[in-house]
């Protein structure tokens, strides 16, 4: 455990001098240029990367939560919104908001939802790992002699860790782990550079819980420069992620199948910066039952990015109904085209793409659900049984 009472030090010990290194120092070799990588590890393809990563939100959009999903999701393997999860690994949540067990309580409720085997749910319990520093003066940076300096915080996660490294490390909020708001941009380059310490360290990824200004909140800005405070957050980070609620009349408008209902709730997650992917990302729409949640890309879509996205759309939907005791053939399926915002033709080129991948599988059903000729019923297949692809 890190000792937090010591993560303020004097001035004249965190500004040590150092010797610059001299021209022939700083040669640049044929082997280091052949082995130098364009980017630092991909975690998450077109979403997390080894690199200082923030998340900008409003309060009470549930971002906290639906971080949670997303780490779960990475130390299962399993796709985080639609992207590839290359590189699976457990993470650590330093928390200054909630405290531990509100986040466990809520930890709980997703592996709920998420309908795991044992193993899965053990492996994702393991995986999550929360410091609480809730009323606590735990400080990444702190002011002295009217300058802001790194504290030794930093340093003791890089201790802590560095024979076990995390995939993703969360700092929430940002406010938090800060020194002063008055001094904007200072402030949160130093936040920037201890994040950075930390990366180059660990090799992971450090992502910081951001909230958004007032006027961007009403206005619903996804640019990159949507937190509140000052520019340098947003310059020195090499992700930016930006969540605002969806409201029936908003401007934009959800992808098909991504519906609204009196029982759920949907959010724009946009990625204005995303230095390692190309330019121009889709927003990702996600739609929340509880603690259940389904993603939606937005398009523009090609015809065949389109219809992959509605298979793993409709694999989604046959997966909820089985967890509800509902099964589904070809021909009740017709029914539900309106509901999923699909066309029959689109629904039954799903179904096809499913059978074609063994993803969805024709199965006996149980004796008491048999009625006339109807003997079988659409199973989908878990993700990672070994049966089917990643879902």
């Amino acid at each position: 455990m890190i000792d937090r009472t010591e993560v303020q030090v004097p001035y004249d010990q965190v500004n040590d001098p150092f010797t610059a290194p001299s021209f022939d120092e700083l040669k640049v070799t044929e082997d280091e240029l052949n082995a130098a990588q364009l980017t630092p590890k991909c975690i998450v393809e077109n979403h997390t990367y080894a690199d200082v990563a923030q998340l900008i939100a409003p309060g009470g959009t549930g971002k906290t939560t639906i971080i949670l999903y997303e780490l779960i999701r990475i130390a299962l393997g399993r796709d985080v919104w639609g992207c590839k999860v290359v590189n699976p690994g457990w993470s650590l949540i330093v928390t200054a908001e909630d405290q531990r067990e509100q986040l466990l309580a809520r930890m709980r409720e997703i592996l709920g939802a998420m309908n795991l085997i044992p193993d899965e749910r053990q492996k994702a319990v393991s995986s999550i790992r929360i410091w609480d520093v809730t009323g606590e003066h735990c400080k990444l940076v702190f002011v002295a002699d009217g300058m802001v300096q790194l504290t030794n915080l930093a340093d003791r996660i890089i201790e802590a860790h560095k024979d076990n490294p995390p995939a993703v490390i969360v700092f929430d909020p940002l406010v938090s782990f800060g020194a002063s708001e008055q001094r904007v941009n200072d402030n949160e380059q130093a936040l920037v550079t201890a994040a950075r310490r930390i990366v180059r360290a660990l090799d992971c990824c450090v992502r910081y819980v951001h909230h958004t200004g007032k006027g961007n909140a009403r206005e619903k800005a996804l640019d990159q420069y949507a937190g509140r405070s000052g520019s340098a957050m947003a310059d020195g980070t090499r992700m930016t992620f930006v969540l605002h609620p969806w409201e029936e009349g908003d401007q934009l408008k959800p992808p098909p199948g991504c519906r609204p209902d009196r029982n759920s709730s949907i959010t724009v997650l946009a990625r204005p910066k995303l230095s390692y992917s190309r330019p121009n990302l889709p927003n990702i729409w996600i739609k929340r039952t509880g603690y259940r949640f389904e993603s939606f890309m937005e398009l523009y879509q090609t015809p065949e990015q389109r219809a992959a996205a509605q298979a793993n759309q409709m694999h989604q939907f046959l997966t909820h109904e089985l967890n509800q005791g509902k099964y589904y053939t070809k021909n009740n399926l017709d029914t539900k085209a309106e509901l999923l915002g699909m066309t029959r033709k689109d629904l039954r080129a799903a179904i096809v793409d499913l059978e074609i991948t063994g993803r969805v599988v024709d199965t006996d059903l149980p004796k008491d659900q048999r009625h006339g000729n109807r003997k079988t019923f659409l199973k989908p297949i878990p993700p990672n049984s070994g049966k089917a692809g990643a879902e």
